[in-house]
């Protein structure tokens, strides 16, 4: 009997392999880029809660400060979807203090909008693994229980002028349990507010 955390296993292992695939089978010669954002870890109880609606969503004094390094390895439609990988390290301080180390297999970036001669802009959506040095206390807070590895997505919209390396960048940073696959319960969300630099 297939159970969610069994179709979320399978689902990761699938996208592995595609990544897989893809950077044995591309010439790597996508873009770097640098982003750094800072975030306020929310306490609402689901992502779906900030992400309707981040700037009204209730927050903790619980803060991250994140660096990260992507390299896209395929472009697809002209260069308007684009794969990437992404490393994090991120600080976590306010209300607790560890270290994050978040690994991002696949980062789906679409960069082609109607606007982007006059705004350019991005969307993006990747997924791969988080790990904290210390169990999260806000996390064991708000959800019961937490882990120190679990699963990690993030959502980002960017805009910039065009032709320009530099944008803005607006991130939703998730950890949780993945529907079961990581443990029953853990996690958080925190919304970014940062750069990202194209090199």
């Amino acid at each position: 009997m297939f159970t969610v955390a069994t179709h979320a296993r399978a689902l990761i292992v699938l996208l592995l392999s595609f990544v897989a695939h893809d950077v044995v089978a591309s010439d790597l010669d996508g873009k770097w880029a640098a982003t750094l954002y800072a975030a306020r870890i929310s306490s609402e109880p689901g992502w779906e809660d900030v992400l309707v609606n981040p700037f009204g969503a209730d927050y903790l004094d619980a803060f991250l400060a994140v660096a990260g390094v992507s390299r896209g390895y395929a472009h697809y439609n002209g260069g308007a979807l684009q794969l990437e990988a992404e490393g994090q390290i991120a600080y976590a301080f306010g209300d607790q203090q560890y270290w994050e180390l978040n690994v991002v297999p696949v980062v789906v970036r679409w960069q082609r909008f109607p606007w982007s001669r006059t705004l350019a802009t991005s969307a993006a959506f990747g997924l791969g693994l988080s790990y904290t040095t210390e169990l999260p206390d806000i996390e064991v807070e708000l959800e019961g229980e937490s882990r120190k590895l679990l699963v990690y997505w993030v959502a980002e919209l960017t805009a910039g002028l065009p032709e320009k390396s530099w944008s803005v960048s607006l991130r939703l940073h998730h950890r949780s349990v993945a529907y079961g696959l990581m443990g029953d319960e853990g996690g958080m969300n925190a919304v970014g507010l940062g750069v990202r630099w194209q090199f």
